[in-house]
């Protein structure tokens, strides 16, 4: 059922979470109740932080979840605050220039960010992409692709 499809990043305004339990064509309120704006979303907030001239370390996701988070459990596989700072200062900021330099790439060692469409057609990011797409808004990219694994059963024809 899966497909990928190309969208302007711009026309994205909502996350699905959880969105694990959804697959194919799915019926029901999903669409409506699991619904999240995206400027709620910590990492779309802190990528917004990011890129407008924060320090990682500044930013809501480092300072209110990552913080608690690395206490209890490996985050990203890192033990450590300095491992995961190292990361997102190295693979997250590195794949920052990549968009900015090439645009959204399909391909390479990235999984594509799983989408999800509603009733009306709306298109959703789910749990995994969230930082490409606030890049993409960032950047004003004019292209966002994903793999759409589920589609809402009122709205089998609407391709976006």
């Amino acid at each position: 059922m899966s497909s990928v499809i190309r969208i302007d990043p711009k026309l994205i305004r909502f996350k699905i979470s959880p969105h694990l339990d959804l697959n194919e064509t799915q019926d029901g309120d999903w669409d409506l109740k699991r619904r999240h704006p995206l400027e709620r979303a910590v990492k779309y907030r802190s990528i917004i932080q990011r890129y407008s001239g924060k320090a990682w370390e500044d930013t809501d996701l480092f300072k209110d979840i990552y913080s608690r988070r690395i206490l209890t459990e490996p985050i990203r596989g890192e033990a450590t605050m300095k491992g995961l700072l190292d990361q997102y200062y190295g693979r997250v900021d590195g794949m920052f220039e990549a968009m900015k330099r090439d645009g959204f790439v399909v391909g390479g060692k990235n999984r594509l960010p799983k989408l999800l469409i509603g009733r009306d057609g709306e298109v959703f990011i789910g749990n995994q992409g969230n930082h490409r797409l606030a890049m993409a808004h960032v950047l004003g990219l004019e292209e966002f692709a994903g793999e759409v694994v589920c589609r809402h059963s009122l709205n089998l024809d609407v391709v976006a």
